[in-house]
């Protein structure tokens, strides 16, 4: 289920939430459930660099995304038992991190251990992500390292690039919409 093709997540992103919000729609809130998955954002993210993360990258209207919903709750409801803490973002709130991350399809998962980052590729299913951990599997990828980590100068840039394109692309979609759709004959 990683990776999946929910087409390029930079226009995707904006122009759905662009859309939302040119509509005037407010998602209806849910009830409260208690979730032990930290919402990420970029006044917190750096929380990662502590300890041991495992982030996903999602957008809300993703189908590959909510396939793996549940799978990464129980996961976070583990978390304690794996002394893992267990986040996510989402790329259309926030395109900075998603820039940061330089994430491209979705879903998307990172382990993080002390500022080390590592990218997951396994399927966002319990199992395999709680194998990930226990057997330490994290310890044979690659790390991020250099212009690619995500706390390097480089990625910060990035998530400047990616956070201002948004705004752009909200607004040319809502001089689009008020242009030729709303527009009164």
């Amino acid at each position: 289920m990683t990776g999946g093709f929910c087409v390029p997540v930079f226009l995707a992103a904006w122009l759905a939430a662009a859309a939302a919000e040119a509509e005037g729609l407010e998602q209806a809130a849910l009830p409260a459930e208690e979730s032990r998955v930290q919402p990420m954002t970029a006044s917190n993210w750096t929380l990662v660099m502590e300890g041991e993360w495992m982030l996903k990258f999602y957008a809300p209207w993703c189908p590959s995304c909510q396939q793996t919903d549940s799978e990464w709750e129980t996961f976070a409801k583990n978390g304690e038992t794996l002394q893992i803490s267990v986040g996510k973002v989402d790329v259309i709130q926030e395109p900075g991190l998603s820039g940061r991350f330089f994430v491209t399809t979705l879903p998307a998962f990172f382990h993080a251990k002390d500022g080390i980052f590592r990218r997951y590729r396994g399927p966002g299913i319990y199992e395999d992500l709680q194998n990930y951990i226990l057997e330490k599997k994290w310890q044979s990828v690659e790390p991020l390292t250099g212009w690619k980590s995500p706390a390097s100068l480089t990625m910060s840039g990035m998530a400047g690039l990616f956070s201002i394109s948004g705004k752009i692309w909200v607004s040319t979609f809502k001089l689009y919409l008020n242009i030729h759709i709303f527009k009164e004959y």
